[in-house]
């Protein structure tokens, strides 16, 4: 993907927030903020009609509000994420099928639509890869914060090998994969279990993590890690 940056002049103009034809801009905020788009050039090759599944989480373009940080005001648009090339596509109405436009990806820039708020963020795996990538906003409070990301892996297909056999078609897959940050420090990747959290948790909620960590030994979802996080910050 190349990027470049387009002077989005036209979404000036006055029509209605709620049209559905065009993408709009409700109390616009400032010049530089018609400027957090950037024009795509897809060069990839992949022929999603023989292939299961879809890069993106929903197909169709969300009605979304735009706000840049440190900015009064925000702008409403038409969004969906591309899992596949952790892209925030920009559409002019819902039924849009194909887009040549995307969000500059700036860490200022946060995007909220279909029930999820994505901020592209610097954050480091496992593995000690430190990656530039969107990530879902779970939950942020006075001390530790917890994203998601949301990706999409493709699995190379197949041709059968005689005739009983089948083909077998790429196909795309969900990948969730959690993070987490203390004292708005750098956001590391962590699992579900206890172990792996508890080098992140500051050394002045060590003794209410004591008492309730009984509570959370099993934890399965992210709604009981926000949870334990939330507990620490009483």
């Amino acid at each position: 993907m190349k990027y470049l940056n387009t002077i989005f002049a036209l979404f000036l103009i006055s029509t209605s927030v709620r049209s559905q034809n065009s993408i709009n801009l409700n109390n616009p905020i400032s010049f530089e903020a018609v400027r957090t788009m950037a024009k795509k050039m897809n060069n990839t090759t992949l022929d999603l009609s023989i292939t299961e599944g879809s890069p993106y989480f929903s197909d169709s373009f969300k009605a979304a509000v735009l706000n840049l940080k440190n900015i009064e005001g925000e702008n409403q648009i038409w969004l969906r994420y591309n899992g596949y090339n952790d892209e925030i596509e920009i559409g002019k109405s819902e039924k849009q099928l194909t887009s040549n436009e995307a969000l500059l990806k700036r860490k200022d820039i946060i995007a909220s639509f279909d029930n999820k708020t994505y901020q592209y963020k610097t954050f480091k795996t496992k593995k000690g890869a430190t990656i530039d990538g969107y990530l879902v906003i779970l939950y942020e409070g006075k001390g530790y914060s917890i994203f998601r990301q949301d990706k999409k892996k493709l699995s190379e297909g197949r041709k059968a090998n005689t005739p009983l056999e089948a083909d077998i078609q790429p196909r795309f897959s969900n990948i969730k994969t959690y993070f987490m940050s203390s004292d708005n420090n750098e956001i590391n990747e962590i699992s579900f279990k206890l172990k792996n959290i508890i080098p992140l948790i500051t050394e002045k909620d060590y003794p209410k993590l004591q008492k309730i960590k009984g509570e959370f030994k099993k934890i399965k979802t992210e709604e009981k890690l926000i949870e334990l996080i939330k507990n620490l910050e009483k």
